[in-house]
């Protein structure tokens, strides 16, 4: 299964249930350019962190291992799976 369509499964669940647990996913070349970094890196993953200018969309998630650490419906209605790889967060999906 792609990383991505496992990310979206791993979305539809959250919405449908609202329960979430940390799950490692291995990520393809292509799929990681859908992940963009982050340019914050908040204390909590609250809903106002994908307010206003969040994503830095030239930053793509290395393919590779990753684990998905929460899933958070922003401010816009938009629920995005977020992980963490070395020091950075990053989020999918973006839409521009």
């Amino acid at each position: 299964m792609s990383k991505n369509l496992a990310t979206k499964q791993v979305i539809r669940d959250f919405l449908k249930t609202k329960d979430f647990a940390a799950i490692e996913v291995c990520v393809s070349q292509s799929d990681a350019r859908e992940w963009v970094r982050m340019k914050i890196d908040p204390w909590r993953f609250v809903p106002a962190i994908f307010t206003g200018d969040w994503a830095d969309q030239n930053t793509n998630l290395e393919y590779g291992e990753i684990r998905i650490l929460k899933v958070v419906v922003g401010s816009d209605n938009v629920a995005r799976a977020i992980t963490r790889q070395g020091k950075n967060l990053f989020c999918f999906p973006w839409i521009k």
